[in-house]
């Protein structure tokens, strides 16, 4: 199998959810450091558009939104599990709710009071993905939305007082989820003295960030884009076959998220399941690339 190789930069929230999977799974990647705004030249030729960070790559191989990838590595690292057996239903709906509703309560205070430390055009570049990311936007968003994290916090707090991690004594996808929103509060500290100020979560946090870096080591974008064009995709048989929205194997389609950022990746179905779609498309830098989507959150039209 090719290396498994993770495109992020090293503040995005999303890809620290990833980092710690890696981590505690102890799986050797490759890091890939792309832009933080428009234009990602060395990142759309394997999403055909899709840009939100982070995206996997194994060989020509491309997995898109961490939903998606953490299946992927729970199947290529089944031990230690992150999914855990009886207990998958549950883990999702925590994923689900730390990265819709944790994550938007965690992020506009802590931007806002750092907003002279942001890249410049950063924003703009977000306004540009969702009106809600605008700085105006997060200007506003942040009183209400901090007071709204204050009572999640307390929330996780209690649900850890008589466990190690979220769903008993072993770390999990919940645990990722809501880990990452935690970690960007870090980024002030007057936000996160109220992780600290809540003993159960802040000992959790402690212990997932003690897991450290994981086995890591840098690729440069060329490298990557050479190892998918040198590649075919692997991953595109098998699998439980479903009709869903009317869409089919061998239909053309457009798949964009449902929530932030109106770029389209468009292919022809080569998998559909109950979680997942696969699509099969041709680039000219890059050649025969598969990429691979969760269907929840993405809206798929047939063309």
């Amino acid at each position: 199998m090719s290396e498994i190789i993770l495109h992020h930069y090293p503040l995005s929230l999303f890809a620290e959810k990833i980092r710690r999977i890696f981590a505690y799974k102890k799986i050797a990647w490759r890091s890939v450091e792309q832009p933080m705004v428009a234009p990602k030249p060395e990142l759309v030729p394997l999403t055909g558009g899709y840009r939100r960070i982070p995206v996997l790559q194994i060989g020509a191989d491309i997995y898109c939104d961490t939903a998606c990838i953490a299946r992927r590595l729970e199947q290529l690292r089944p031990e230690p599990a992150c999914i855990p057996e009886g207990q998958a239903g549950l883990a999702r709906v925590i994923e689900d709710w730390a990265d819709h509703r944790l994550m938007p309560r965690a992020v506009p205070s802590v931007v806002v009071e750092r907003l002279q430390d942001l890249p410049p055009g950063i924003l703009v570049d977000r306004a540009a993905m969702s009106p809600a990311l605008s700085e105006d936007a997060m200007r506003r968003a942040a009183p209400h939305a901090l007071s709204q994290a204050l009572l999640s916090l307390d929330r996780l707090d209690a649900q850890l007082r008589d466990r190690p991690f979220l769903l008993g004594d072993a770390f999990s996808i919940a645990d990722a989820a809501c880990f990452h929103p935690v970690w960007f509060m870090k980024h002030s500290a007057r936000h996160f003295a109220a992780v600290e100020a809540r003993p159960a979560l802040a000992a959790w946090f402690k212990r997932i960030e003690g897991f450290g870096p994981g086995d890591v080591r840098p690729m440069s974008a060329a490298e990557a884009l050479a190892i998918a064009r040198a590649s075919e995709p692997e991953d595109v048989a098998g699998g439980e076959i479903v009709e869903g929205e009317g869409i089919s194997p061998g239909d053309t389609v457009t798949i964009v998220a449902d929530d932030y950022g109106p770029e389209e990746t468009r292919g022809v179905v080569v998998r559909l399941s109950a979680d997942e779609i696969t699509i099969r498309r041709r680039d000219p830098v890059v050649g025969e690339i598969a990429v691979h989507f969760p269907r929840e959150g993405y809206r798929v039209s047939r063309q």
